[in-house]
């Protein structure tokens, strides 16, 4: 029924940038209510994701802007940008990124699913690894 988004990989998006909207804040990105239903587990209002244009040279994953989901409900002036679920943007954005309209998009929302703002176990990862690369580097000097 709706063509996008779809899910290319668990938690992984696939869309167009539909247009751009006065009806979202800078931080916000809307999808029509009935394609989040029924193509994704992205929950509105609480999901965040972060965006890049497919083909094209992006920052790296960690220094790109998290978006909150926010759903579109028939009737209201920003769903005619998101048809068959693209993805809206606000009009802040539209100086900038007026070009790509239609354009394919990725939504990555899996640090909001499996990370969910607690980064105790990468810390721990982190604090693992240096301690092996301490050691290793120590059994290489007595070596």
């Amino acid at each position: 029924m709706y063509l996008y988004p779809k899910e290319i990989v668990a938690d992984t998006y696939l869309s167009r940038l539909g247009g751009f909207s006065e009806e979202f804040a800078r931080n916000e990105i809307g999808i029509n209510e009935k394609a989040i239903e029924v193509n994704t587990s992205l929950i509105p209002d609480e999901t965040k994701v972060k965006i890049r244009f497919l083909d094209e040279r992006e920052k790296p994953y960690f220094l790109r802007p998290m978006f909150t989901v926010v759903s579109i409900p028939t009737g209201r002036r920003a769903c005619e940008y998101s048809r068959d679920g693209e993805v809206v943007l606000s009009a802040e954005h539209a100086e900038v990124l007026g070009n790509r309209v239609g354009k394919f998009m990725v939504l990555n929302s899996v640090e909001s699913f499996r990370i969910d703002g607690d980064y105790s176990s990468m810390e721990k990862a982190v604090k693992s690894m240096r301690e092996w690369i301490w050691k290793s580097e120590s059994l290489r000097k007595r070596n």
